[in-house]
C-alpha cells in the first residue's frame, strides 16, 4: 500500500486519476478513465507519484501518449477517449431475443430453466405475438438492432422463425435499420432445406458443443438419439455451407462443468478437428438444474481460474505451432484494453446490458430485462419483468424503458459509483452480474470480495496483464483481436 503522505503531495496538476496495482515484487500496474494500462517498476513508480525527473524515465512519452500526465491538450483528448470508450450507452438496446417456444427435446443437466415436453404446443408463440414483438422491436430508437432465437429449442416452432425474419426483413428495409439474425440451436431438427433458408436469409447459426461424446451426452441428454453425433454432423454441414457463401464460421459455446474440468486439453482439441477457430471457456450459472444438481456438477471460482488458465497456457502453445485457435473470453477483454471503441460485447460491460442493451420477448408477450432474467420466471421469480406486450409499440418501449428494474440495472450496474469497483485496477474493463448476485443474495449489490463473477474476472485480468509482459504471448494474443 502507498504511503500516504506519498498520496498527498501527488501533483495533480500533472497527474491526474490513476488506479493502481502491485503485480508483483518488482512491478505495479496503472490505469485510468482512458482504459489506458502502464507497467512501472518500484522505481519508476515512486519518481511518478512523487514528480520527481519524470522525463528521466523509460516510458516518460507514453504516459504523456496514454494521459497519465498531463499535457495542454489533456482534457480534450481524455474527454474524446471516455466519450468513445462508452459509446455503447446511447444505443439501446440493441439485442432482442425472442422465445418462440419453451418445448425442448433435450433435457440438459445445466439447463437455465424447466423445458416443456415436446407436445406442449401451448408453450408456442403464436404469429400474432410474433408481429407485435417485431413491431415493438422496430419502434426502440437504435439504428443496429440483432434478433437472435433463443432458447429452448428454435427449430421446433420453425414456422414463427420464418415469420419473424421475412416481417423483419421487410420493416428494416421501409425503416432504414441495420438489421442481423442468430438463431442457438442444438441443431438436432435440422434439415438440409432449413439449412438453405436459414443461410439464404444470413440467419447466423450458433450452438453448443460440451467436448467428447460421452460429456456431451451426459450434460445435453437426448432420448431420442445421439445428441454428439447430431450436432458435430450438423456442425460440419453448417460450415461447409458457409464457405461456399464467405460466410463467418458457426458459433459453438462450451458449458463448463465439474466433470470438464480436468479434460481443457481434449476439449479444446475437439473444438480444433471441427474446424473451430476458438472457444468460449463459459462458467455455469445458477439457475433451475444447474442450481438442483449443484453438488453434481458445480464447481467453486478457484477450480475455474486454475482450469482457465491451463486452457489459455495450452491454446497460446497451439498458437505458438502456427495453428490460429483464440480463446473468446480473453479476446473480448483484450479488445476492452486495446482497441479504443469497447466491443460492447453484453457479457462484459458497465453499465450492464440488462435491460438496456437487450432484452428478452417471451412466447406469451412478457418482456424481460434479459435472458437470464427470464429464466427466473420459470423459478416462479418475475422479479425482471419488465412489461406485458400490448397493442401499442410505442407504449411497450416507453413502459420497458421506464420499468423501475431498467432504472435499477443501471444503478447497481454502474461501477463508477460502486464502492471498491470503483477503485479497482481493472474498473475499466470489468462488470457486476446484478442478475447473478440477486440469485446468490438476493441482493443487486454484492461487495467486489464476495462477487464470485468479479473475482473471477479479476483473476482472468490477472493472467492476461502477466502474459503481455512476454513478448512472444503478447504477439499471439495481439492476433485475436484484429477480427
Amino acid at each position: 500500500m502507498l504511503n500516504v503522505e506519498k498520496i498527498k503531495k501527488i501533483n495533480t496538476e500533472k497527474i491526474w486519476f490513476f488506479r493502481f496495482k502491485k503485480l508483483d515484487k518488482y512491478t505495479y500496474l496503472i490505469t485510468n478513465d482512458a482504459w489506458k494500462f502502464e507497467y512501472l517498476s518500484n522505481h519508476e513508480f515512486d519518481k511518478y507519484i512523487s514528480w520527481q525527473n519524470l522525463r528521466d524515465l523509460i516510458n516518460y512519452h507514453d504516459l504523456v501518449k496514454k494521459w497519465f500526465i498531463k499535457d495542454e491538450s489533456y482534457i480534450e483528448k481524455m474527454s474524446w477517449s471516455v466519450s468513445l470508450k462508452n459509446h455503447f450507452v446511447w444505443l439501446w438496446p440493441t439485442l432482442h431475443m425472442i422465445v418462440t417456444t419453451l418445448r425442448c427435446n433435450h433435457k440438459c443437466k445445466y439447463c437455465h430453466a424447466a423445458v416443456a415436453p415436446m407436445s406442449a404446443k401451448e408453450f408456442d408463440m403464436t404469429i400474432e405475438t410474433a408481429k407485435e414483438v417485431v413491431d415493438t422491436i422496430f419502434f426502440t430508437n437504435s439504428s443496429f438492432l440483432t434478433i437472435e432465437f433463443q432458447w429452448w429449442e428454435s427449430l421446433v416452432n420453425y414456422d414463427v422463425v420464418k415469420f419473424i425474419v421475412d416481417y423483419a426483413r421487410e420493416r428494416a428495409f421501409h425503416l432504414k435499420k441495420n438489421l442481423s439474425f442468430v438463431i442457438v440451436s442444438n441443431l438436432t431438427l435440422m434439415t438440409e432445406d432449413k439449412l438453405k433458408w436459414l443461410l439464404d436469409n444470413w440467419v447466423d447459426i450458433c450452438t453448443s458443443l460440451d467436448w467428447d461424446k460421452l460429456t456431451h451426452n451426459s450434460n445435453r441428454t437426448w432420448f431420442d438419439w445421439d445428441s454428439f453425433d447430431s450436432v458435430t454432423y450438423w456442425m460440419k454441414r453448417v460450415d461447409e455451407e458457409k464457405q461456399k457463401r464467405n460466410m463467418w464460421k458457426i458459433g459453438a459455446l462450451l458449458t463448463v462443468t465439474k466433470e470438464t474440468l480436468p479434460k481443457y486439453k481434449e476439449i479444446i482439441d475437439t473444438y480444433i478437428d471441427l474446424w473451430l477457430s476458438g472457444i468460449f471457456l463459459r462458467w455455469l450459472n445458477p439457475y433451475w438444474f444447474a442450481a438442483s444438481l449443484k453438488q453434481e456438477i458445480s464447481y467453486n471460482k478457484e477450480d475455474w481460474i486454475e482450469f482457465y488458465k491451463k486452457s489459455l497456457d495450452y491454446i497460446i502453445e497451439i498458437n505458438k505451432s502456427w495453428k490460429f485457435f483464440k480463446e473468446n473470453i480473453t479476446s473480448v477483454y483484450l479488445k476492452k484494453i486495446f482497441n479504443p471503441i469497447d466491443p460492447a460485447f453484453m457479457d462484459i460491460r458497465s453499465p450492464s446490458w440488462i435491460a438496456i442493451g437487450g432484452v428478452a420477448y417471451n412466447y406469451d408477450g412478457k418482456i424481460y430485462a434479459s435472458d437470464e432474467s427470464r429464466m427466473l420466471w420459470r423459478m416462479w421469480d418475475d422479479t425482471f419483468l419488465m412489461t406485458n406486450l400490448t397493442w401499442s409499440w410505442e407504449q411497450n418501449y416507453k413502459n420497458m424503458m421506464n420499468s423501475d428494474i431498467s432504472k435499477v440495472a443501471i444503478q447497481s450496474s454502474t461501477l463508477d459509483w460502486l464502492p471498491w469497483f470503483n477503485e479497482h485496477v481493472y474498473k475499466p474493463y470489468i462488470w457486476v452480474d446484478i442478475i447473478h448476485n440477486y440469485k446468490i443474495t438476493w441482493n443487486f449489490y454484492n461487495p467486489i470480495l464476495k462477487d464470485d463473477k468479479a473475482q473471477m474476472q479479476i483473476a482472468i485480468l490477472d493472467i492476461i496483464f502477466d502474459k503481455l509482459r512476454n513478448e512472444e504471448d503478447k504477439a499471439i494474443l495481439m492476433s485475436w483481436i484484429k477480427d
